[in-house]
């Protein structure tokens, strides 16, 4: 091959050999890339989400407030609807769930009758006068309570047949009881009487407990409030005798078939008022089970600690730890506040006391519920703000404050919202039924 042809095949092969070193170079780089699907798919290492801090379960606890007709009428002027949304508007503001809203005084109504009359502080004239014009208070207040997710229970006075010890009242339509009583058994002999054979009045003139046809009117009060009402509970007060020394009636007489406070008397008397608290549970409550049922009770069932304070099983006939313990009631309420407040407060019932009576009944309300009652006339919010913690310490269902008056005087309902009330609170949830 000449010299020319040399040079060209030199030529060619070192071309040749270009490019296979770039066809290599080539490969190599592919072999470190990733292909695109290899891209698209490859797992990508993510940071776990911040674990989501749970929600606190919903504080539970009962937070009544007691409304009594004293609360929001005044004698001899007519009752205001404007009250009741201000009694309303207070109780939401401090998340108050419960309102114990009496419906009876002595045997009269704070609704549209009904079986019993109008009382008269709802015209603000006598005993079965209408106000003018006509309204329910009672549907009124349920209408504004449920709107807040407050419960109304109708709180009534059991035994009480009218509040004048001399003059009776007027006859009008229904008939009060106080004049059933006397066309049935004879004038007066249907009411409690005293062991010197006068009928007993101390704020009240009451029926005899053993007295059936009592206890028939106050089923039939209660089964047109329940039939007729959207109410959540029912609440009794003065569920008991008026004193020691009561009754020795002639109802109670012939049914004991002996004379009063002869042997076993006491605990007969005692029985008549447990019949009445279970004829509520039985024919009331247990066709209505959505319905709480509650007493308002004497604060020392019995003095075990010898203070000197009377009891309700041994003065009042009212066994209300057996109303719990026989299963025929929801809660009870112990009444642990003075009559009249002295500031500082240096009265009988002291925190200590009230510490003391409110454990004795949690430790015997056998599985039911105590819902103690707080005084609201103290002069200070520290006393109500240390009986509340002290009955969260004890481990009660919730409480009461009795009553709406004092609150309002005092002008506790903001600190009620800033302090122990400061988180909303549902109500306990009856379980037994």
């Amino acid at each position: 091959m000449g010299n020319g042809g040399m040079m060209r095949k030199q030529f060619w092969l070192l071309l040749l050999g270009l490019l296979l070193l770039g066809v290599g170079l080539t490969g190599l780089a592919a072999a470190t890339q990733p292909l695109d699907d290899e891209i698209n798919y490859l797992p990508l290492v993510q940071s776990a989400p911040p674990t989501a801090t749970p929600e606190p379960p919903p504080l539970v606890e009962f937070r009544g407030l007691w409304v009594s007709r004293f609360d929001w009428t005044l004698f001899g002027q007519p009752a205001n609807p404007a009250k009741i949304d201000e009694i309303v508007q207070n109780m939401a503001a401090a998340k108050f769930n419960v309102i114990f809203f009496q419906v009876r005084g002595s045997a009269d109504a704070y609704y549209i009758p009904g079986p019993e009359p109008w009382a008269p502080r709802m015209s603000g004239g006598t005993l079965g006068q209408a106000p003018n014009p006509v309204w329910d208070p009672l549907a009124y207040l349920i209408a504004a309570a449920h709107q807040h997710n407050i419960q109304v229970h109708a709180y009534l006075n059991a035994y009480p047949v009218w509040d004048n010890c001399t003059t009776p009242p007027p006859m009008v339509s229904p008939t009060p009881l106080y004049h059933q009583l006397n066309q049935l058994y004879g004038t007066n002999n249907g009411f409690q009487w005293t062991t010197s054979n006068q009928v007993h009045c101390s704020g009240y003139i009451r029926a005899t407990p053993a007295s059936i046809f009592t206890d028939d009117q106050m089923i039939a009060v209660a089964t047109y409030l329940v039939d007729n009402y959207a109410i959540d509970g029912l609440h009794l007060d003065n569920i008991r005798y008026g004193g020691q020394n009561t009754s020795c009636d002639p109802v109670s007489i012939n049914r004991f078939g002996a004379p009063c406070f002869s042997a076993g008397y006491a605990n007969w008397q005692r029985a008549q008022v447990n019949g009445t608290v279970s004829r509520f549970y039985n024919e009331v409550i247990l066709p209505n089970p959505d319905l709480w049922y509650s007493a308002a009770v004497w604060p020392i069932h019995i003095d075990k600690w010898g203070w000197g304070g009377s009891q309700g099983y041994h003065e009042y006939y009212q066994d209300s730890k057996g109303w719990l313990a026989g299963e025929y009631m929801d809660s009870i309420s112990p009444m642990i506040y003075p009559g009249t407040y002295n500031c500082p407060d240096n009265s009988f019932w002291t925190l200590s006391r009230w510490q003391t009576l409110v454990a004795d009944f949690q430790a015997e309300s056998s599985g039911r519920y105590l819902i103690p009652g707080i005084g609201t006339g103290y002069c200070t919010f520290a006393e109500i703000e240390s009986r509340i913690a002290a009955a969260r310490a004890i481990g009660t269902a919730g409480h009461a404050l009795f009553s709406y008056r004092d609150l309002l005087v005092f002008d506790y309902f903001d600190d009620l919202a800033n302090g122990p009330y400061a988180e909303p609170a549902l109500v306990p949830e009856i379980p037994w039924r």
